[in-house]
């Protein structure tokens, strides 16, 4: 089975989506959903990228990259809501601005694991052959 480029970009998007969950360490205030949704998004790419890898397709491993755009989304949507007035006062210069940088550099990994897998949600993960 041939390779595309879907199936590099669910790997980057997978080791961005582990990234973040050692980032999330460092945000303020924390939500409980987001680290179990990217611990399940990297291991159920982690699974999906090892098998197509040894050659043994499974049916559906074509929506992974969707998997993994839900999954990030989720968690960073569900990160916001914690850190809305932490974000909004920092700009504002009521609060300082290292108080709202940990999560801005957790989203900004996070919206780009999420993007990732959504361009790689075009190409699939093999090539279909005749």
């Amino acid at each position: 089975m041939k390779k595309t480029a879907g199936f590099y970009l669910s790997a980057l998007s997978a080791v961005l989506a582990l990234v973040c969950i050692f980032l999330y360490g460092s945000v303020l205030y924390t939500n409980s959903f987001v680290r179990p949704l990217l611990i399940v998004n990297v291991v159920i790419s982690a699974a999906i990228l090892a098998l197509t890898v040894a050659n043994k397709p499974i049916p559906g491993g074509n929506l992974l990259p969707l998997v993994g755009a839900i999954l990030c989304m989720a968690a960073v949507a569900l990160s916001i809501a914690p850190m809305v007035n932490t974000v909004v006062f920092a700009f504002m210069g009521m609060n300082p601005m290292s108080n709202a940088q940990g999560f801005l550099v957790f989203a900004g990994f996070g919206l780009c694991a999420w993007l990732l897998s959504v361009i790689a949600a075009f190409f699939g993960l093999v090539k279909k052959t005749a």
